[in-house]
């Protein structure tokens, strides 16, 4: 991936409003001559008085009605021709935004994407692009009417007498000065909000996931502790900004609609001293009164904009992401792994430490070892989720570090206990690393996998539909689904980690013996709890606390490694288990059977 400049937010928001800025300043103009256009009724109405005490005819009447009407009529096809503008913008700008947003995703390296929670980037692609809505298809289009109208209202205070213009904008001065005391450090708790925002997401989708557990066990969210503690802090976060805020905000509303304190004395002092006429004052008070209250749409837009720039500051990091220049395909001689000296942890928790090991091109490894042992790590360190802390990959010689995403795409393929199979039919999931297979290929990879008979008895066969995350099919099914799903990828390298958890032994053994008499070529690492599955293997890797402690083959491992002897034995006990009732002999037998 090429790195490039992160800019500041504002730049970044005007970039994504490049290409349909023309429309946009049209929406602007519009609103500003609407503006314009608010301000005339208010001038005729004035102008009534002064008719009214010259003793006008009626007709002089009907046609300042007119001409009101005609202006209010003015200004709402102004309006509606802006906010039309500035809403196909608006759309369109979400739609590239996300676009563009869902492009760079793909370009990003799967270790960035395992560093941010999905409900964070549910956040970025969803909630800070809609804000984009508000600020380009309403914010641009009040901010123009809100500037142009107090601007226009003072030009129109400074022809009836420059100190009426002085005595409207007297209050401002205070009104800033409260709200930017209120706004003090404001940053700070919006990047905490936001932060809080983003842990409330994760916690939320989380949550949504575990649902069937939550309730197989009767729980609600107040049992579930991280959705429960990201409450608490947004609710605490909540309180302590609004009230911060409030009060400073109250005032500087108040302060805003206050001018008339200055207004009306001045305006009858200059009336008594016949420097303006009744028409003129009455002019004043109507303009003048309300000239500062559009400043409130600006404030609000203020505290607004912070939250936008935070998304646009979010999606930075995305945007400035590069597609990665094409990495030349590098020979691989065979379909062997290295791993020399590799290190890796977890927040700070080494998990594989110094790990060397080799397996070889063409023939089954298992990797056994206790819970914890770092076989999983492993495996996520071949399918590029993560790369290692120190140490070196290789296949087939070379490092992995030097090969594109594509090739080692094309060379390794994963399995997992975890199998996610996405909405859509069987066949859109089997397909999804090799969509040209044909149907003998698929029936091919269904047959290994010993997925054939319950797909073949399911009412539509491969074209059934899948529900969310395989929803309709059992665990040992989405798994089946999944390994053929990576049969059907053809790499030479298979990585199967706790792949078939969910399958009973009988299913297991047939699958192994299929995938052995299947792919007699493939070079197979194959993960696994269950020692029975494994002990024909070629070579089987024991690890203990993120180290090789031996190898070899089983018969071999069961004289000289005393973790492997122990595990073996553990498991033919578990094996042998059954309950028993000393007391019932009837139900001993029936054990014993």
């Amino acid at each position: 991936m090429t790195k490039t400049r992160v800019d500041a937010p504002w730049p970044t928001l005007l970039g994504l409003l490049r290409g349909h800025r023309l429309p946009l300043c049209m929406a602007l103009l519009l609103a500003a001559l609407a503006a314009v256009l608010e301000l005339v009724p208010y001038v005729w109405l004035c102008r009534s008085v002064t008719l009214l005490a010259e003793g006008a005819a009626a007709f002089a009447f009907y046609r300042l009605a007119g001409w009101i009407a005609l202006a209010l009529a003015g200004k709402y096809l102004l309006y509606t021709l802006a906010y039309y503008l500035s809403h196909d913008a608006a759309y369109r700008i979400l739609m590239q935004t996300r676009q563009l947003l869902a492009r760079r995703l793909a370009w990003a390296p799967l270790e960035w994407l395992q560093r941010h929670g999905s409900g964070a980037l549910k956040k970025l692609l969803m909630q800070d692009v809609e804000r984009l809505e508000q600020f380009i298809a309403h914010h641009l289009v009040e901010m123009a009417a809100a500037l142009a109208a107090p601007l226009l209202v003072a030009a129109v205070l400074l022809a009836i007498d420059w100190r009426l213009a002085l005595a409207a904008l007297a209050t401002l001065p205070l009104a800033i000065a409260f709200q930017a005391i209120a706004m003090r450090g404001m940053e700070r708790r919006m990047a905490e909000y936001q932060e809080a925002v983003g842990d409330l997401n994760d916690a939320s989708v989380e949550y949504l996931r575990s649902m069937p557990v939550m309730k197989a066990f009767r729980q609600d969210a107040r049992s579930f502790a991280r959705m429960r503690d990201a409450l608490a802090r947004y609710h605490a976060l909540i309180r302590g900004v609004t009230r911060r805020v409030v009060p400073g905000w109250s005032v500087f509303m108040v302060l805003l609609n206050a001018n008339i304190v200055f207004l009306l004395p001045l305006g009858l002092w200059l009336l008594q001293r016949q420097r303006i006429d009744l028409a003129q004052l009455l002019l004043a008070l109507v303009l003048g009164g309300g000239m500062l209250k559009p400043l409130f749409k600006l404030m609000r837009f203020q505290a607004q904009i912070r939250e936008i720039l935070d998304g646009v500051a979010r999606m930075q990091p995305l945007l400035a992401m590069r597609e990665p220049a094409a990495v030349p395909r590098v020979a691989i001689g065979e379909a062997s792994l290295r791993f020399d000296g590799v290190c890796f942890g977890y927040a700070g928790a080494p998990v594989l430490r110094e790990l060397s090991l080799t397996v070889p091109a063409g023939r089954m490894t298992a990797l056994v070892g206790p819970s914890g042992a770092g076989k999983s790590t492993l495996a996520a360190l071949l399918g590029g989720l993560i790369v290692p802390e120190r140490g070196s990959i290789a296949v087939g010689g070379v490092p992995l570090a030097q090969i594109g995403e594509a090739q080692r795409a094309g060379l390794i393929a994963v399995a997992t206990q975890e199998a996610f199979l996405f909405r859509g039919s069987l066949l859109d999931n089997l397909r999804l690393g090799c969509p040209d297979a044909d149907e003998s290929r698929v029936r091919a990879a269904l047959r290994i996998a010993q997925a054939e008979a319950f797909v073949d008895a399911l009412p539509e066969g491969w074209h059934a539909p899948v529900g969310e995350r395989g929803a309709r099919l059992s665990g040992g099914e989405r798994q089946r689904i999944a390994i053929a799903r990576a049969l059907l990828a053809d790499t030479p390298i298979l990585v199967l980690d706790e792949a078939t958890a969910f399958a009973d032994s009988r299913t297991e053994r047939r699958f192994y013996r299929a995938l052995r008499e299947g792919c007699p070529d493939k070079t197979l690492l194959v993960i696994a709890h269950r020692l029975y599955t494994v002990r024909d293997a070629a070579q089987i890797l024991v690890l203990e606390s993120g180290r090789l402690v031996d190898a070899g083959d089983h018969a071999a491992l069961l004289q000289r490694c005393r973790p492997y002897r122990e595990q073996w034995r553990a498991q033919e006990q578990d094996d042998g288990w059954a309950i028993r009732a000393a007391a019932n002999p009837s139900m001993e037998e029936t054990a014993d059977a």
